[in-house]
């Protein structure tokens, strides 16, 4: 597995899937934010994270093979939308050759927290490690239908 060397003058994507009805999707480098596309409300997930991570690498006119690396917020946060989150972002990162880190939300932390803590881990990680989703609760999803 090879190490990333240079993310200093690279672009990073940001995914955070966390928030309960919002989609955060930034672009940095050197760990500033230099595009970012939020989208709030009623929403699946699995039908628009893609869309807004291509909307959003269009607004600077930057190409996928352009990213070197990503940072997803791994969680805890809304089941499905973790789980969907840290998939794509493993998924790019297993397609691109190209690093991905997690961030986990610790004491309300705010993006740009969870930004500075993904950006250090992206500095030493290798790529082909991925990143795994973390629940800080057993997943609700469905209750059982009582039979009569």
């Amino acid at each position: 597995m090879k190490k990333n060397k240079k993310l200093v003058k690279k672009i990073v994507l940001f995914i955070n899937t966390s928030k309960e009805k919002q989609l955060d999707v930034f672009l940095l480098t050197k760990n500033r934010i230099i595009a970012q596309s939020i989208l709030k409300g009623n929403f699946k997930v699995s039908d628009s994270l893609l869309g807004l991570i291509d909307k959003t690498l269009k607004k600077k006119d930057i190409k996928f093979d352009q990213l070197a690396g990503i940072i997803v917020i791994s969680g805890p946060g809304p089941f499905t939308s973790i789980r969907i989150g840290v998939t794509i972002a493993n998924t790019l990162a297993f397609a691109l050759k190209i690093p991905v880190a997690d961030s986990i939300i610790e004491n309300k932390a705010n993006n740009l927290e969870l930004i500075k803590i993904g950006w250090q881990k992206l500095k030493k990680a290798k790529i082909g490690k991925y990143c795994r989703p973390f629940y800080n609760q057993e997943p609700n999803i469905t209750v059982a239908k009582k039979y009569s």
